[in-house]
């Protein structure tokens, strides 16, 4: 079955902090892997934007698992 998206609003930082914790969802950082390397969440998995089409069923088996993703700087 095909992964879904249901966009929905957005989520603050004690929810990611939340669904991180009891790994009840994926949180992605999809800007480029050098900045990805220069600072993410602890816990993010790297999936560049363009590399989403080519490597998102890799990187992400499960499509029943919630998704977060973000694409800004976390300090």
């Amino acid at each position: 079955m095909p992964a879904t998206l249901s966009p929905s609003a957005p989520v603050g930082r004690d929810e990611v902090a939340s669904r991180l914790a009891d790994g009840s969802a994926e949180i992605v950082d999809v800007l480029p892997r050098e900045s990805f390397a220069e600072g993410h969440i602890p816990g993010a998995l790297s999936l560049p934007l363009a590399e989403i089409p080519a490597r998102a069923r890799e990187v992400l088996p499960d499509p029943s698992r919630d998704i977060i993703v973000y694409c800004g700087k976390f300090t």
